[in-house]
């Protein structure tokens, strides 16, 4: 990989999630017990989904138990730190309408993957009438300050690097979510008087937004970047190995947002469209002795315009989620679909379009075992900046050869190459190890493989950014009361390959 060595044989990271991590369903509830206030002769509400039903205390067969019962009361239980009427928002059932099993279940889901709560159980009880029952939710809450971002490494340009970023899920128990991280990586080698190279990022999300009693989502993020990318001959950079100070480079910095504004068509979805802009100002430096930079096609020196320049975009994204589990889940999916429409109309310097689908479908093996399925596409049209194109080692558990997984978007390697297509396949096998713990709630070990292809223009077969496109991980995998970790082995390789 990149030619100086890691820092360590493990790198230690951590995965990143848009709405924290979801514990796995609960236990499903036992039988319901009953109101010692309610009359003798009301009938018992009928199990929710996953009780069995019979013997004693179930609810009666016959036509007493093809009853329909109306919920007469919503009740929580166990909250200390979030508003009830936040919680209420994402309740697929109400108070007045008929009793769903199905509604319970999909709001007893719903709640888990916000990240609120490490259990949610529910039961029901008998109301104050014959036909009329409580619904009762039962909460363990979580912390909700997560670390969402670590990062620390090591590369022949820049000697060392590190980051972090957190979370807060669950703002003054309003449900908002703010979030925040930075990389810092000093000075590039042997450039003691250059700039130091660094990313910002803070963002805020209101997955709830009460307006007019419509299921509205806003949001709005900031950046604040300025980094380097080498513009030698090779993706090496071999002719200024041990001495990268002396290469010639691309210089540049990023400073702008985004703002979004949505719905909730589901439960489970999101339908986003948003306005970004950026100022980008960039300067081609010569390497000691004059050398030239070289502005080889679909590299980061070619792709960006000189002096000052304005990004002005419009986006869409269409989000679904249903898995029962963001830490280690066994069923559901996720479809991702994000549209990035740059323009000249609006301000900008960048005409272009960028689109890129992802999706994930998770499926329960015996002995609790997991499989999770992956698949990407993208394109990018037109005239874009090389930060919006693909960088093929993003995608990858590994990468053979010069490139590294950026951080935060900034590259510490020596390959600048940017692609304009992106394809990918992959596979993971969870094996559970334990579910328990105190701090280290859950862990368990993951065995994945990917096949990434990138290619820098249409029909332009495999380049050598894609020559290798296998790549493979052995990772441990932690959930704890601050964050999902992931000791991976794949990123410590990506170190020496």
């Amino acid at each position: 990989m990149v030619p100086s060595a890691a820092l360590a044989v493990l790198a230690l990271s951590l995965a990143a999630a848009a709405e924290g991590v979801a514990p796995p369903p609960a236990a499903a509830p036992g039988p319901a017990p009953v109101s010692p206030t309610a009359p003798a002769s009301a009938p018992r509400p009928p199990p929710l989904s996953g009780e069995e039903g019979q013997g004693e205390g179930a609810a009666p067969a016959g036509p007493l138990a093809s009853r329909r019962y109306v919920v007469e009361q919503i009740r929580f239980e166990g909250l200390t730190r979030t508003r009830p009427s936040e919680v209420r928002r994402h309740l697929s059932i109400a108070e007045g309408e008929l009793l769903d099993d199905q509604a319970v279940l999909l709001s007893r889901l719903r709640l888990l993957q916000l990240g609120w709560f490490s259990r949610v159980e529910t039961r029901v009880e008998r109301g104050r009438e014959r036909g009329l029952v409580t619904l009762v939710f039962d909460f363990t809450e979580r912390n909700t300050l997560m670390i969402t971002d670590f990062v620390l490494g090591s590369t022949g340009p820049q000697p060392l690097y590190g980051g972090l970023g957190v979370s807060q899920g669950n703002f003054l128990g309003l449900g908002l979510a703010l979030g925040g991280a930075f990389v810092y990586g000093g000075t590039p080698a042997d450039q003691p008087l250059a700039p130091a190279r660094f990313a910002l990022r803070g963002s805020f999300f209101d997955p709830d937004l009460d307006l007019g009693g419509l299921p509205l989502v806003f949001g709005v993020s900031a950046l604040a970047l300025h980094g380097e990318e080498l513009a030698c001959g090779d993706p090496e950079c071999s002719a200024y190995q041990g001495r990268y100070g002396s290469a010639p480079r691309l210089r540049y910095d990023r400073l702008g947002g985004e703002l979004t504004f949505g719905l909730r068509p589901g439960p489970f979805e999101r339908l986003l469209a948003g306005y970004r802009v950026e100022r980008v100002g960039s300067s081609r430096l010569s390497g000691a002795g004059g050398d030239p930079i070289s502005l080889a096609p679909y590299t980061a020196a070619a792709l960006a315009h000189p002096g000052r320049s304005w990004v002005s975009a419009l986006t869409a994204t269409y989000d679904r989620d249903t898995r029962n589990d963001l830490f280690f889940p066994t069923d559901g999916s996720r479809l991702a679909v994000n549209i990035v429409l740059g323009t000249e109309a609006l301000g900008g310097d960048y005409e272009y379009s960028r689109y890129l689908i992802q999706l994930e479908s998770d499926h329960a093996l015996p002995r609790g075992h997991g499989l999770r399925l992956l698949a990407a596409a993208g394109a990018v049209q037109g005239d874009a900046p090389f930060f919006d194109r693909f960088y093929a080692a993003d995608f990858a558990y590994f990468s053979i050869g010069p490139a590294l997984g950026r951080a935060l978007e900034l590259n510490f390697s020596t390959d600048a190459r940017y692609d304009a297509y992106l394809a990918l396949a992959g596979a993971e096998y969870g094996v559970p190890l334990w579910g328990d713990g105190a701090f280290f709630h859950r862990g368990y070990l993951a065995l994945g493989g990917r096949w990434v292809y990138t290619a820098a223009r249409a029909r332009a077969g495999r380049t050598r950014a894609s020559s290798t496109p296998f790549s493979g991980d052995v990772a441990l995998r932690l959930d704890t009361p601050v964050g999902s970790f992931n000791v991976s082995l794949g990123y410590a390789l990506d170190n020496f390959l």
